[in-house]
């Protein structure tokens, strides 16, 4: 005879060889670092209460020891082996659609990352606490006011009242409500409870929304031909339906967020929901502030909002109160149940990418999303990537739609480069501003008008140099020299953040030489600006200063309310600000220094140098633009100063094709990091061996890997790093090489941290 057995304490359930059972089968993606899924039994008693996207605790292990992990599967199937089952749910009630599983599977594949974090990544933990709902209970009659006068039991007046209110309603009635109309305590309804004729539940509800609306601000301007024959196309896209993605490439100031309003109202005029990206919230705060008032159900997502301003705003998108989402990179989820549209604002910018586990990069996952779904996705740059502008012009699936010319024909600034290297020589010393950099902005600030000035290094100095045993101040824990702040009088490492007051002199032994600041940072142009142009108004923008998103908020308001005349920082005022009194933009150096590390540094120049000078004559003042550098001849420089964007990408297109870069072949860099640099070379030589080994048995052509080789930034907090960079021809053979390297643990090594990162966007 067949026997069931069940041991308790690992929660194995087995049948004996030939029994077969039919039951409610779950697959779940554990919250530990594997790559696999596994099956458990659901018990008749929690059919009813497991559904796909939910939490569960199951056992795992010889020793059954409990863990976390997502549903993302469920099927009624005959098994006859062992199989364990789930032990208790987490959730009560599922936080993630069927759409977003399935996307969550693509992500986990793509950028072999487990399935488990992944869906932990696309659900903030605040919604899953339901943090800022309130709960509301709610009274539901049991039986029937026959059973009630069958029963014999004595019925208060006060009971009747109540029994009788519920008896009207085929829904659950609020107790408040109910108590209010029945004029009963809340002890004649836990009487009524207790006999059993009336059930007590509890329900998480959104807050009522007590706000006024807010009203809609219409430009009263019209789009231009160029626009309306760009959103002509996109409208086209849409009423087709299906899935397609067109890049808007049209340059600083032609109106291209306009293009993106006109077409999400479309799609909301249609009953549907929209999505539209955007870099940091802090670059952006401007134009998130006018997007949101054109819109009447607009939802504004970002890293700054507390627990309960996310879960609020997740749970009323879910619902579909929320026609619009405006947001970062963790927006690309938004739970809209009828998604029309993803616009995807400057595609090209390196902060859509996520630097932890899943390493994903915003705009591919809105392609992934918007292909899954049957949707449009517009990208839009006036630098595209130099991925993106290929496949628009080899892909099928890709559009691309010019719009050549700023709004009101507006023309673009006048720039002018100075080689420093010549005005250095002529005038016989070090320059911090040049001759016509100085000339062209006394002219801006007397006529009234505003300046930018980008010089893309904070502090004041970018190193301490000891010019007589020829060595700088170093952070303890990284291979960088610390930056010297004149604001605060310490000098700090911007990568693990060490600081130290700032040396005078040497502090190697015998030495104590006077130490030199070398190199430029904010701090110093700003100090340099203020001596030149006494009682003017200067701010100072970088991330030093912009501790919090109000700050820098507060910056640009003042700026827009002409309270301050000149801004001087990082990139961080090169990109999504629009002032109409902007008509100087100086760049102080112009330089590959910051990106010297990566093969995109001359594409991260371009844009850069294009960005800031677009800041400048975006209404009736005439731009100027002056740009100040040591590398006059460099190809992407001088593409840049005439806003040749396609020039410069067929360049660099052709150089990376020779190479086999990006687009040509896709890459997966893995780095190993610890705290003895021996074994960190040693595991790195093995990995990289055992990963060629394994293209050579899978027999992929056109695969290598290249490397290893320290980082460039080879210790940082502490720990050794070496990279090495996996090359494939295209994505599926990436997922079929990251695959097999998984199922086999062929990416295991000894140390404690090992990345990979696929499709990197910087290689620091």
């Amino acid at each position: 005879m067949k026997h069931k057995k069940t041991n308790q304490a690992t929660g194995y359930l087995w049948t004996e060889e030939g029994e077969r059972r039919q039951a409610m089968v779950a697959e779940v993606a554990p919250l530990i670092p594997t790559h696999r899924t596994y099956s458990f039994l659901i018990e008749p008693a929690m059919e009813g209460s497991i559904s796909a996207g939910q939490r569960v605790m199951v056992p795992l292990g010889r020793r059954g020891k409990l863990v976390m992990g997502f549903v993302v599967g469920l099927d009624r199937r005959t098994w006859d082996s062992t199989l364990r089952a789930i032990d208790h749910v987490v959730d009560a009630i599922s936080f993630v659609s069927p759409d977003l599983i399935q996307l969550a599977r693509e992500i986990a594949v793509h950028y072999a990352c487990p399935l488990g974090q992944t869906l932990k990544a696309i659900t903030p933990e605040a919604v899953r606490r339901q943090r800022g709902l309130k709960t509301v209970r709610y009274a539901r009659l049991l039986v029937s006011v026959e059973e009630v006068r069958a029963s014999g039991k004595r019925v208060s007046a006060k009971r009747q009242v109540l029994i009788d209110a519920l008896a009207e309603r085929s829904d659950p009635m609020a107790v408040d409500q109910l108590l209010k109309e029945a004029g009963a305590s809340s002890a004649v309804l836990r009487a009524a409870a207790k006999e059993g004729w009336i059930e007590i539940v509890k329900r998480k509800e959104l807050p009522t929304d007590e706000s006024l609306a807010a009203e809609l601000l219409e430009p009263t301007f019209e789009l231009n031909d160029e626009q309306s024959a760009a959103l002509g196309k996109i409208n086209t896209r849409l009423d087709e339906g299906g899935f397609s993605v067109t890049l808007l490439f049209g340059v600083s100031g032609s109106g291209k967020t306009e293009v993106y309003v006109h077409a999400i109202r479309r799609v909301v005029e249609s009953g549907r929901q929209a999505i539209l990206l955007v870099p940091e919230i802090v670059l952006t705060t401007q134009m998130v502030q006018r997007l949101a008032a054109r819109f009447a159900d607009v939802a504004v997502s970002h890293s700054g909002l507390s627990d309960v301003q996310r879960s609020i705003i997740w749970q009323q998108v879910a619902r579909g109160e929320k026609k619009v989402v405006i947001g970062t990179r963790s927006a690309v989820f938004a739970p809209c149940p009828d998604l029309g549209l993803i616009c995807v604002d400057e595609e090209q910018e390196t902060s859509y990418k996520n630097l932890q586990a899943p390493r994903f990069h915003v705009r591919d996952v809105a392609i992934m999303r918007a292909k899954q779904l049957g949707i449009p996705v517009v990208l839009g740059s006036a630098t595209p990537a130099v991925e993106t502008w290929y496949n628009s012009a080899h892909r099928s699936d890709y559009e691309r739609i010019t719009i050549p010319s700023r709004v009101r024909s507006l023309p673009m600034p006048d720039v002018h480069v100075i080689d420093m290297r010549d005005e250095c020589a002529e005038l016989k010393r070090d320059v911090i501003l040049s001759r016509p950099m100085e000339r062209l902005l006394g002219e801006t600030l007397e006529r009234g008008e505003q300046a930018l000035i980008l010089m893309n290094r904070r502090g004041f100095s970018r190193c301490l140099y000891c010019p007589a045993c020829e060595t700088r101040v170093e952070c303890p824990n990284c291979n960088v020299g610390l930056v010297a702040h004149s604001s605060t009088g310490q000098s700090i490492c911007h990568y693990c953040r060490s600081r130290i007051p700032t040396p005078t002199v040497c502090q190697n032994a015998g030495c104590g030489h006077a130490l030199a600041h070398v190199g430029l940072g904010t701090q110093r142009v700003e100090d340099v600006l203020a001596k030149r142009f006494p009682g003017t108004r200067i701010e100072r923008v970088d991330s030093d200063t912009m501790k919090h998103r109000s700050e820098y908020q507060r910056i640009v308001d003042d700026f827009e309310a002409r309270k301050t005349d000149v801004l001087v920082g990082t990139q961080m005022i090169a990109k999504g600000l629009d002032f109409p009194f902007v008509s100087f933009v100086g760049v102080v150096n112009a330089d590959l220094g910051g990106f010297a590390s990566d093969f995109r540094a001359h594409e991260r120049l371009f844009q850069l140098i294009t960005q800031v000078a677009g800041r400048a004559g975006r209404a009736d003042a005439a731009g100027k633009v002056v740009v100040q550098t040591t590398t006059a001849d460099i190809p992407a420089l001088n593409h840049a100063l005439k806003y040749d964007y396609e020039s410069f990408a067929a360049e660099e297109i052709a150089t990376r094709q020779r190479v086999g870069l990006p687009p040509f072949r896709r890459l997966a860099r893995v780095v190993l990091a610890g705290e003895r640099e021996e074994a960190v070379r040693q595991e790195a030589a093995s990995l990289a061996e055992r990963i060629r080994a394994a293209i050579e048995s899978l027999s992929l052509e056109a695969s290598d890997v290249l490397g290893p080789n320290p980082c460039a930034l080879s210790r940082l907090r502490g720990r050794y790093r070496h990279d090495l960079l996996v090359r494939t021809p295209n994505a599926s053979t990436m997922r079929c090489l990251l695959s097999q390297l998984e199922s086999k643990n062929t990416l295991r090594t000894k140390l404690k941290s090992t990345i990979i990162d696929v499709d990197p966007v910087s290689l620091t």
